[in-house]
């Protein structure tokens, strides 16, 4: 279904990047929903981002333990970085994958129906771009955020609205909402080794319960073709035009911050919370009264 589009959605922002490291990647996405509760953003339009990660990394979620998350020798020896997401769920081991993110206003259309009503639009703006590409997938019906018994892998079993190939898992997402505002961003896996994903968490990885979009398609797409389906996927669902940008100078110093004094940090890292040394180092208003979520 095409949505009409509307004067305050009828053209989004669109950022294309280059690949990151996951501290990188995530103070990014964490800055552009900051930028939606500032004064200037209050009547700024929804941004999609698009991205990658180098090097590899695996990024735990907000409340996971990170002692049950991953293994420090195993990360070391591959090359394989550790990052925090701001937002909840199990681990994911981004690596051969397209990544997006998803920030918008609460308080107006598109997304002024409920976190289960924001996660199926998306879904259905994914369900398009994949079937562009000529996927078979489906629709996951399970309540956001419900997983398997302290499972420590995003990608065992589906929440609400996401995509399946073949009964398996094909895109883990993940949202947050603070005030006004929400971040969504999630995995599309080109491929996935469930063997190096194991090794990475310290544990088994059923393979048996995801895959990769390289297995739905019978083929690798291009990041460029993905890219332009997804772009092509969210027009669809929303009725926008998304229009190439550039983050703003704000953005762009809040994620540098961000990075350094949040994502890079040890107590973070291992506890999902900021420090008292970060918070006195850091440069004021970082981690002030007004961001909530930390």
């Amino acid at each position: 279904m095409v949505h009409k589009p509307t004067e305050a959605s009828g053209v989004w922002r669109l950022l294309i990047e280059p690949d990151a490291d996951g501290a990188t990647n995530m103070a990014v996405d964490e800055s552009l929903l900051d930028a939606c509760l500032q004064e200037e953003g209050r009547d700024a339009p929804p941004t999609l981002r698009l991205y990658g990660w180098r090097p590899p990394t695996l990024s735990l979620g907000k409340g996971q333990s990170a002692e049950s998350g991953h293994a420090p020798a195993y990360l070391a020896a591959e090359g394989i970085d550790l990052v925090r997401r701001p937002t909840g769920g199990q681990a994911v081991l981004h690596e051969h994958e397209r990544t997006y993110c998803v920030v918008g206003r609460l308080d107006r259309p598109p997304f002024d129906g409920g976190v289960l009503e924001t996660y199926r639009a998306i879904s259905e703006a994914l369900r398009h771009a994949l079937e562009r590409l000529g996927a078979d997938v489906s629709t996951a019906n399970h309540t956001p955020g419900e997983r398997s018994a302290d499972g420590p892998v995003c990608f065992n079993v589906p929440s609400s609205h996401e995509l399946l190939y073949a009964g398996r898992k094909l895109i883990g997402s993940a949202q947050m909402r603070r005030r006004e505002a929400f971040l969504q961003h999630g995995s599309i896996p080109i491929r996935l080794d469930a063997a190096r994903l194991g090794g990475a968490i310290g544990a088994p990885a059923d393979g048996s319960s995801f895959a990769g979009l390289a297995e739905a398609l019978g083929r690798e797409p291009e990041k460029s073709e993905l890219d332009a389906a997804l772009v092509a996927g969210f027009e669809q669902r929303f009725g926008v035009k998304l229009e190439p940008g550039s983050r703003s100078a704000r953005e762009t110093q809040r994620s540098t911050a961000l990075r350094c004094w949040k994502y890079l940090s040890t107590s973070w890292t291992r506890h999902g919370r900021i420090g008292d040394a970060e918070r006195a180092l850091a440069p004021p208003g970082l981690f002030g009264t007004a961001r909530t979520g930390l």
